[in-house]
């Protein structure tokens, strides 16, 4: 199923901060990013918690790409070093809302009433 690939505003800003003086780590992260649009489901680990809903997978060792699957949409929440991640992330879901009204009138109530804690 071809999936319509989304970014939040946070994961462009970060894709451009982590790459813009690491042209290997472009490459490897845009590599990522392609096999996760191929397959989901099978590249990423599903996430608890905070982060119920979405996906991690790990990139060049010590990142992670969070991302969830909204119907047709794969939306690439956040990308960071795996420190930083599981703080930082959360904060990006509540944004969803605003950033993409169009897919968050999709969503689950489930869903949205564990986005909006």
């Amino acid at each position: 199923m071809p999936y319509k690939i989304r970014r939040t505003q946070e994961f462009r800003d970060l894709y451009v901060k982590l790459t813009k003086k690491n042209k290997s780590l472009q490459v490897k992260i845009d590599s990522k990013i392609k096999q996760i649009a191929a397959n989901p489901t099978k590249m990423g680990k599903p996430k608890t918690r905070d982060l119920k809903y979405t996906y991690g997978s790990h990139v060049a060792g010590h990142f992670v790409i969070v991302y969830m699957i909204i119907e047709s949409n794969l939306l690439f929440l956040y990308i960071d070093h795996h420190d930083f991640i599981y703080e930082e992330a959360p904060k990006i879901l509540g944004n969803i809302e605003i950033e993409f009204p169009e897919l968050w009138a999709v969503m689950s109530p489930d869903l949205k009433h564990h986005l909006k804690r």
